[in-house]
């Protein structure tokens, strides 16, 4: 998530805000989001992980409400299936709050909130009381209405997949398990509450996110679909779907209605639950996927609102691409055929932005 800026409570990226160092996050702070996010956004959604920050949700939901917009609040539900529900709901914006220093800022199609949003927010000034309060609207977890549109959308009849998952979010994890029943042959790694998932298989070694993207787009161009991918997907990604060339789009700036319809990559449990559906299908998908790799390194710099971010660079063993991650902090991802040469382009790339941006 490319970083965006600050204001006195939270650091602002697409997609999230998280506490400052140093600040902390009361009733009366979240309170004070609340009524910005009013200001912003006409029906909110908002939902947390467990009960141990209820306390903030509320919060957060009675600014909402004191601002004069309408307020839908889901306790201890996990992130998939908050996600999922905010299109059913009529939402145009959705807050997860992760944990007490980190929030989830979502669009109404489930896809993350873009950079010109979270700017807005981050500017926002706190929406003064309207005569009439908002309704704040207690809803129960969308879990089980998630998990049967997830089998629903099988074409043959749902079966659970031989597979492992490994996950720290132990609500995240058991939503896993309602599709995958564990097994050492192929595990999938959840992480960000279930917001990313690489996987390891012992036919084909390491699975990255990117290439388990990859791997969907092969699926859907079988099928004669063209899949819309993210800007700074590897280059690769390009020619899966023989003769076309897949559409990218920019995943923090407007989202194509084709992107949200393929769900995708607003959904990875919905992606590998429609890649496994078939697992010779889908060992045969990742034995064609040409090799391609990408290495990421944190680069520390002095000047890093100069650096030329969001720019791809090309060279002739593969490219390059720069995102800002922090306040003095960019993000380099080097792109190949190879890790090998990728790590060797991140090296070199990395002493060149140090020489340039000191």
């Amino acid at each position: 998530m490319g970083y965006i800026g600050e204001n006195p409570t939270f650091s602002f990226r697409a997609g999230g805000c998280e506490v400052r160092p140093g600040a902390t996050l009361g009733a009366a702070g979240a309170a004070n989001f609340g009524r910005v996010l009013a200001g912003q956004f006409r029906r909110i959604s908002v939902g947390c992980a467990g009960f141990s920050n209820t306390h903030l949700l509320y919060a957060l939901c009675s600014g909402i409400a004191e601002g004069g917009q309408d307020v839908y609040v889901c306790e201890n539900t996990d992130m998939p299936s908050f996600r999922f529900a905010l299109k059913p709901l009529g939402a145009d914006c959705g807050i997860y709050v992760a944990s007490n220093v980190k929030m989830a800022v979502f669009r109404g199609n489930g896809f993350t909130m873009g950079a010109a949003e979270m700017t807005a927010l981050m500017n926002g000034k706190p929406a003064h009381a309207a005569k009439k309060c908002g309704k704040m609207s207690t809803i129960s977890s969308f879990r089980d209405i998630y998990v049967n549109n997830l089998a629903d959308s099988l074409k043959d009849s749902f079966k659970p997949v031989q597979a492992g998952v490994s996950c720290g979010d132990q609500a995240v994890r058991s939503l896993w398990g309602e599709f995958f029943t564990g097994g050492d042959d192929l595990v999938f790694q959840v992480s960000d509450s279930g917001s990313r998932v690489n996987a390891y298989s012992a036919l084909h070694g390491f699975i990255s996110h990117e290439r388990l993207i990859m791997a969907y787009s092969r699926l859907l161009s079988l099928s004669g679909e063209v899949m819309y991918l993210p800007e700074g997907l590897h280059y690769a990604a390009d020619e899966l779907a023989p003769g076309q060339k897949a559409p990218r789009f920019d995943i923090f700036g407007d989202i194509p209605e084709e992107a949200v319809r393929q769900r995708a990559l607003a959904d990875p449990l919905f992606m590998c639950v429609q890649l496994t559906a078939d697992m010779q299908r889908f060992n045969a998908i990742l034995r064609d996927l040409p090799q391609a790799a990408t290495i990421r390194r944190e680069v520390v710099v002095g000047s890093a609102g100069k650096v030329p971010c969001g720019e791809e660079f090309r060279t002739q063993t593969g490219r390059i691409r720069l995102t800002r991650s922090g306040r003095d902090r960019i993000t380099l991802a080097a792109q190949s055929f190879s890790a090998e040469t990728a790590s060797e382009l991140c090296a070199e790339w990395t002493e060149k932005i140090r020489r340039m941006f000191p």
